[in-house]
């Protein structure tokens, strides 16, 4: 897998019994047994780790010969040279019981070959069925003549700041590594693209993490593993199973995601500047500042200047949750878009198209 500025990942920290924590103890109880899970985990999480670790996965990726420029390859074969291959690997989860894993997008990335090793050493050839760069999302198939273990995705929307998370994931090729932490924040923006909304966890992360999965105490998958912090120690970050919930049918049946775009540029502007458009000062949303030609903004009737402050009822806070309520569409459907101009609202319906290549958006 590759590594830049954020390295790829599992989480850290043993759960001290020495602190009481009532509530939150009693909660995480109640969540452990409505799963299937009759445990105390201020005395151990042995339970969760035995019932939920055979479903999760080593990837050892190859890439090499299928990326090789054409002329290249013409030339390998002439004088009996072998490309070489490069290698590397990453973690992932089983979703069914028919072989589904999902994974990161960075792990799986250009592969020409995938095998997925089991905690019992069992060994599948792995196929790419779909990826989603702009969330670090990947999904995996195996086949098996057998039922396969696998573990469910939860609602990463209940949790909370302050929430048990375990991660199980195989750093440094070390199979079923076990760490466990908090959640430290929701919501995070790391730069990673327009969709960034992960949760933060103070997780141990090392190469080889990367896709694992993050259980609530209920055994519940809440996040797939993805980066980390390259210059601060205890700062990882997940995808949320919620969004990986939304494209997960797309990555199924078409192998990809065909976000909403609508076309335009946006600035985020202080209540101040707001006013000054006439827009109330209780009043939320982000201003137009282009609006590019031809697109389903400008055929719905869209102008620079004007002021989002709702998208099919929600109300708009700033740029970036814009770009993911919009994102959250599929290409195709018609959203009501309120705006503000000139102090006048006016509701468009704008018929969404495909998010184009991030190198394609005028910016």
């Amino acid at each position: 897998m590759k590594l830049s500025t954020l390295f790829f990942l599992t989480a850290l920290f043993a759960l001290a019994p020495s602190v009481d924590f009532p509530t939150q103890e009693s909660h995480a109880q109640d969540r452990a047994q409505n799963s299937g899970l009759n445990y105390n985990p201020a005395r151990s999480l042995a339970p969760l780790v035995e019932k939920m670790g055979p479903a999760v996965v080593n990837l050892a990726v190859s890439t090499g010969p299928s990326e090789v420029d054409p002329k290249a390859l013409e030339y390998y074969r002439r004088f009996g040279i072998s490309p070489r291959q490069a290698e590397s690997q990453g973690s992932g989860f089983l979703i069914s019981a028919d072989g589904y894993i999902l994974t990161n997008h960075h792990v799986i990335e250009n592969a020409s070959s995938i095998v997925v090793r089991m905690a019992d050493e069992r060994e599948f050839e792995g196929r790419v069925i779909g990826s989603d760069p702009r969330i670090d999302v990947g999904l995996v198939k195996i086949t098996s003549s057998e039922r396969l273990p696998f573990v469910s995705l939860g609602e990463s929307d209940s949790l909370r700041v302050g929430d048990w998370v375990v991660a199980i994931g195989n750093p440094f090729g070390l199979s079923h590594t076990v760490t466990q932490g908090i959640v430290s924040a929701k919501g995070r923006s790391i730069g990673a693209g327009p969709y960034d909304d992960f949760i933060q966890t103070d997780a141990s992360i090392n190469p080889g993490n990367s896709g694992g999965p993050l259980f609530d105490l209920s055994g519940r998958v809440i996040g797939i593993n993805t980066a980390v912090s390259a210059v601060g120690q205890g700062i990882g970050f997940a995808v949320p199973s919620d969004m990986v919930l939304e494209v997960l049918e797309d990555l199924k049946t078409q192998g990809r995601v065909d976000r909403g775009w609508i076309g335009v540029a946006l600035r985020d502007l202080s209540p101040s500047q707001m006013n000054s458009l006439g827009v109330p000062s209780a009043q939320t949303g982000v201003v137009l500042s282009e609006v590019y030609p031809r697109s389903p903004a400008a055929q719905a009737g869209a102008r620079a200047g004007d002021v989002v402050v709702r998208i099919d009822g929600n109300p708009v806070l700033d740029s970036g949750e814009l770009v993911r309520l919009i994102g959250s569409k599929r290409a195709g459907q018609d959203v009501r878009v309120r705006v503000l101009r000139n102090g006048q609202s006016r509701t468009l319906t704008i018929t969404l198209a495909a998010r184009p290549d991030e190198r394609r958006i005028k910016r």
